[in-house]
């Protein structure tokens, strides 16, 4: 599962770089926009609804991602 949450996270920053890029800089609403999407697309990918502990590891991924400086 670990490996899916990872890639879910990878293809939502690259998918919405001004969200990662918002979420790196503070932008406000930012990271709530860019974690919804990664949420939807999670469930999206598994068909059904993301538990507890899968969203939160989806965000945890998707915040170690907008950590990392942006692609050149």
């Amino acid at each position: 599962m670990d490996d899916v949450i990872e890639k879910i996270a990878g293809e939502t920053m690259r998918a919405w770089p001004d969200l990662a890029a918002g979420t790196r800089t503070g932008r406000p609403k930012a990271w709530g926009a860019l974690a919804a999407h990664g949420v939807k697309a999670l469930r999206d990918q598994l068909g059904r609804p993301v538990s507890d502990d899968e969203r939160r590891r989806l965000w945890a991924a998707l915040w170690r991602a907008a950590e990392e400086p942006p692609p050149s």
